[in-house]
């Protein structure tokens, strides 16, 4: 796994010499290195964990009925994936998303939790893309079917992943402004995501948040009033939460 993932990077780097874009590259990896595993989440999901519950994977929330289903263009084909993805385990792995600035996919809810390393370094891998793509990308519905080594790595290599992943879309036009958003870009839908995808044995307590952010608008009064309430538990336990809907 490790010598596939180095191959990769050595071609990432010798592609963006060759190409004049290493300090691009250089400033992404220094991005990454610093980055987060973020959970973007409805405002009621995240009231409830600061009750007392945890976060945890859809197959174990679905389970015990503290989420329904999903959109039935996903539900019908997420426990597939999942399975080919992580054979054997798949219902204890919670999805998270790497972010270099704390920024979340919105499609998923208003608010993102970033975690802290430390609660996951030893129980998280890191996958190129959403699991879906990954999926499509290989056609591991095929029996025969295997997908390419070096595309997933543990925890503290995500920088060295994301360099082997994300290089090709640098070039000499790309402003460094532009690298976040390269990382995770939240598209008009879930489709148009973008993002490396993180998987997380196991469930995410509140305990394990550094901090939290509104990101976007709260539709009705009874999703106002759960933040505000939400906010002030996180308060109450020391853990910053911010509104981005204003500067």
């Amino acid at each position: 796994m490790h010598a596939d993932l180095d191959r990769n990077y050595t071609a990432a780097v010798a592609d963006a010499d060759a190409r004049g874009v290493r300090p691009l590259l250089d400033g992404l990896a220094t991005l990454l290195a610093s980055s987060s595993a973020v959970v973007a989440m409805p405002v009621n999901v995240l009231r409830a964990m600061t009750l007392g519950a945890a976060y945890r994977s859809y197959h174990r929330a679905l389970a015990d009925d503290v989420r329904g289903a999903a959109e039935e263009i996903y539900h019908r084909h997420r426990g597939v994936v999942d399975e080919a993805v992580h054979p054997g385990y798949s219902a204890d792995i919670t999805n998270a998303a790497i972010s270099v600035d704390g920024r979340g996919l919105n499609n998923y809810g208003e608010i993102t939790l970033r975690i802290g390393d430390v609660f996951i370094a030893d129980r998280a891998t890191v996958m190129r893309e959403n699991a879906f793509a990954f999926y499509e990308r290989y056609d591991l519905g095929r029996r025969d079917a295997q997908e390419v080594p070096g595309w997933r790595c543990v925890w503290q290599r995500r920088a060295d992943l994301g360099v082997a992943h994300l290089t090709p879309y640098l070039t000499s036009g790309t402003p460094v402004t532009t690298l976040p958003s390269l990382v995770l870009q939240s598209g008009t839908g879930r489709d148009d995501d973008r993002f490396m995808e993180v998987h997380i044995f196991g469930v995410v307590a509140l305990a394990a948040v550094e901090n939290v952010s509104l990101d976007r608008p709260l539709v009705t009064p009874d999703s106002q009033d759960e933040w505000n309430i939400a906010r002030q538990k996180l308060a109450a336990q020391g853990i910053p939460a911010r509104d981005r809907r204003v500067p």
